[in-house]
């Protein structure tokens, strides 16, 4: 029963700064592709169905929905032993996840910007998108006295090369993947909200994102 109530130990860069968990199988990698292959795609075809992503990504419907509210306003220390060991980690993978994905799509939104200008916009706002969900994690971590140096980690991760096409395929397998990992999560919290044991599992409920429509045309 004490060794449940001790607070886990985690190797940090310097106070309050989190050491990046190892790179495995398991851990989010980070992407690069053929950008030059990417802006000679065609797009003629798709590209109606592309204008109607991009409308959606600027109404920005979810432009208030990240916001932290009173429920956080309070000590997060009672969530001890393997219960924060294990949720500082769920927190640390969905923020590097979802920084990976600013990465990729803000460096493909520059190098796109004046060859594809319709895809250069779609990935710049899903970098928007998820530069938001980044920061909301990581501050997050900080409730726990933790938080990653996303600049570090931009330098010290390797980078995966996917060819173009399956970078459509791998962000729409991911935000097909997280969806149902978050949908999942809400709908059992709803039945058991005593497991609710931080408010960021209110938020799960729009886990499915608008740019996973987007490998449509990347099929065809």
């Amino acid at each position: 029963m004490v060794d449940s109530l001790q607070k886990p130990g985690f190797e940090e860069i310097r106070p309050g700064i989190k050491v990046p968990a190892k790179e495995t199988l398991l851990t989010p990698r980070f992407y690069t592709t053929d950008f030059d292959e990417m802006a000679r795609m065609d797009i003629s075809v798709n590209e109606d169905e592309l204008q109607a992503i991009l409308e959606e990504f600027r109404a920005d419907y979810n432009r208030h929905h990240f916001v932290r509210d009173a429920e956080f306003e309070q000590s997060w220390e009672h969530i001890d032993g393997e219960t924060r060991q294990l949720f500082v980690e769920f927190l640390e993978r969905s923020c590097t996840a979802e920084f990976s994905g600013f990465l990729l799509y803000k460096e493909l939104g520059r190098r796109l910007k004046g060859k594809s200008p319709v895809l250069a916009e779609c990935f710049n706002l899903m970098s928007r998108d998820e530069a938001r969900h980044a920061g909301f994690l990581n501050k997050a971590m900080s409730d726990f006295n933790l938080s990653l140096d996303l600049g570090f980690l931009t330098k010290s991760r390797n980078y995966t090369f996917f060819k173009p096409k399956f970078i459509f395929y791998a962000t729409y397998l991911s935000e097909k993947i997280g969806y149902w990992r978050y949908i999942n999560i809400y709908r059992h919290l709803e039945k058991h909200p005593e497991d609710r044991i931080y408010p960021i599992f209110r938020f799960l409920k729009t886990g499915v994102k608008m740019k996973t429509v987007m490998v449509t045309f990347s099929m065809r």
